[in-house]
């Protein structure tokens, strides 16, 4: 499985096969910088919010799945579970679905704007290889809530996502408030934008941190 950051909380995910699927592709108007143009199989969209929901960025007429639903796209096995963008049972900001995908033995969750503790959710997810989890705060889980879903999901390895940087023109915290609530050991940040497993990680290994780098063609 190949996984690639393309910035705020979209990915491509590629599996041995080929098999192409993107999440959350953003409108650069919401963000403040353009999401590289992709090609992909599938695309998944936690919620209908431009900085999750910018299909100009995405080439060619793919389906798009919005909803909760359990399928395949080709050799990746997709589901997702309906949760909120806030701590209010959406009555902010709507409802969020959380995609779990299995991609060559390997189980990844993208948590997209989860803005509360769902106990439920963390139980469906518990022991998933990768976690994909928004850490900014303000319109989702700030990083005291995001790093409470890693403790309760215990998953091998956690790409942070949805945070600000010097290219995002609104007001969220940047990734390191969420960094410092793990031993450094336990944080890679090696300049890549791209995790690449050949196999589901060790099952008795601790949970890594990884921080990629936005995509760039």
């Amino acid at each position: 499985m190949k996984l690639q950051y393309l910035g705020h909380a979209a990915f491509r995910i590629v599996s041995e096969m080929g098999t192409t699927i993107v999440t959350d592709p953003f409108k650069a108007e919401m963000v403040g910088f353009a999401m590289t143009k992709v090609r992909c199989d599938v695309v998944t969209v936690s919620h209908h919010h431009g900085d999750h929901d910018g299909m100009e960025s995405i080439l060619g007429n793919p389906p798009i799945l919005d909803e909760q639903i359990s399928c395949a796209a080709d050799d990746i096995a997709v589901e997702s579970i309906s949760t909120y963008h806030d701590d209010v049972k959406g009555a902010k900001r709507g409802k969020n679905l959380v995609f779990c995908f299995l991609v060559d033995g390997i189980k990844v969750a993208h948590m997209g704007d989860i803005g509360c503790w769902d106990p439920d959710v963390a139980d469906k997810i518990k022991g998933c290889d990768v976690l994909l989890i928004p850490v900014g705060g303000t319109f989702t889980v700030d990083a005291l809530g995001a790093k409470r879903y890693v403790d309760a999901v215990r998953p091998k390895i956690v790409i942070p996502m949805h945070y600000k940087t010097a290219e995002h023109h609104f007001d969220v915290d940047g990734v390191e408030k969420f960094l410092a609530l793990f031993d450094k050991s336990a944080v890679m940040d090696n300049g890549s934008d791209t995790l690449v497993l050949y196999d589901a990680p060790d099952p008795d290994a601790p949970t890594q941190v990884v921080v990629l780098q936005r995509f760039v063609d």
